[in-house]
């Protein structure tokens, strides 16, 4: 995930800050069942396991909506998104977006990356070798960039099968404190 240092996030006011921070974790509750010996099953010879190949993504959007009172315009939602495809050969393509609106401050983040994922039973390891990062903060005209910031990030991996009876990949911070549910796309 994006990293940002003490400084940056204590400069954003502090309903941003707030919302950046559940938002960046991820964290999603739900119940689900285990899917056993996921990370022994379909191994290939580059230690990617043929279950986690090809794309996952994950979304949400916040049901809370802002609207300007005096243009009557809706401002866009607050969410995020993370969405990667894995390759048999671990490659990774990997792009997320954050989006905070709060009245007339519109802010987002975009991350691209790519490089190579290692996988070692339960954990996965994004090993990023190229990345971009884009945003903008409170429609101020005030945006950034940079490239090659993304940092290595390690998470605890497992297959579940949701209350609909579909796989989804759980990704977990090795601290347990952030949990991610994602999803085939259609």
């Amino acid at each position: 995930m994006y990293s940002i240092t003490n400084k940056q996030l204590y400069s954003m006011p502090k309903a941003v800050r707030l919302f950046a921070t559940s938002a960046l974790s991820l964290g999603l509750t739900a119940s689900l069942v285990l899917y056993p010996s996921a990370s022994q099953a379909g191994k290939n010879g580059t230690g990617v396991p043929a279950e986690l190949q090809g794309e996952w993504r994950y979304g949400r959007i916040s049901s809370i909506q802002y609207q300007d009172s005096y243009t009557g315009q809706s401002a866009a939602p607050n969410g995020s998104s993370d969405q990667f495809q894995l390759a048999s050969n671990g490659n990774y393509k990997r792009n997320r977006l954050l989006q905070i609106n709060t009245y007339n401050c519109a802010s987002n983040l975009f991350i691209e990356e790519k490089g190579k994922v290692k996988i070692e039973a339960q954990r996965l390891t994004f090993q990023p070798s190229d990345s971009t990062s884009k945003g903008q903060i409170c429609n101020s005209g005030r945006t950034y960039s940079s490239r090659n910031t993304a940092k290595p990030e390690t998470y605890e991996w497992s297959i579940e099968t949701n209350d609909y009876g579909q796989q989804v990949l759980v990704l977990a911070t090795p601290d347990g404190k952030g949990r991610s549910h994602y999803g085939r796309p259609n």
